[in-house]
């Protein structure tokens, strides 16, 4: 009778993920193209071609800052931008690299904005969302907790972790202008770059 009933709720909890990835599948498309991304990476001619790219110097930053705000790009925007540090000014190419990010992210928020709203709203009026949501509010202040949206999602932009995620997060609050947005976004990708620059000088 025990056996029956672990088997009926490993049954049910598959079903309920299944749905889960049903209930959200472009999310669930793009964390995949991530990971994809990150696989290829380990191919060693897909590492030789990008470090092949850090002969063009500023250019390399440009299009290196663009991959870094891509998740599936971003261990190719890494590679390119450390592989150029010995070649550029860091804090110049921090800068051009983090206005070609500035334009992925900016693109990735147009395009979250209007392809997955759907989806977003959808995860807003989830129980799960919903039962968060209520515990936040009840916590901590709704400025406190706005804050607090735009550091984690702050976070995921300057770091090398898919920009989508971060830029998914901020283009649900509402309220945040495309002015505001595209400052955070150029501050602190320009931040990011300048570290992996800097490393990539270092070694």
């Amino acid at each position: 009778m025990e056996h029956r009933r672990r088997r009926g709720k490993l049954i049910i909890d598959g079903l309920w993920d299944l749905f889960v990835l049903i209930k959200y599948p472009k999310i669930i498309l793009m964390a995949t193209l991530a990971f994809i991304a990150y696989g290829l990476f380990q191919d060693e001619g897909v590492q030789s071609f990008f470090h092949s790219l850090g002969d063009l110097g500023y250019i390399s930053a440009f299009f290196g800052g663009m991959m870094f705000a891509f998740g599936f790009g971003a261990p190719f925007g890494v590679a390119l931008l450390a592989t150029i540090a010995d070649d550029v000014n860091i804090l110049f190419g921090a800068v051009v690299g983090g206005t070609g990010a500035l334009i992925s992210d900016y693109l990735l928020f147009k395009f979250i904005r209007v392809t997955f709203q759907d989806e977003i709203d959808r995860f807003r009026d989830s129980k799960a969302f919903t039962m968060f949501n209520g515990m936040v509010k009840r916590r901590m202040p709704p400025r406190i907790a706005f804050y607090l949206s735009l550091g984690v999602a702050g976070f995921m932009i300057a770091s090398p972790l898919p920009d989508e995620f971060g830029v998914t997060l901020l283009a649900g609050i509402t309220t945040i202008r495309m002015r505001t947005f595209a400052l955070i976004a150029f501050s602190l990708n320009t931040l990011g770059i300048l570290v992996v620059l800097g490393v990539g000088l270092a070694f």
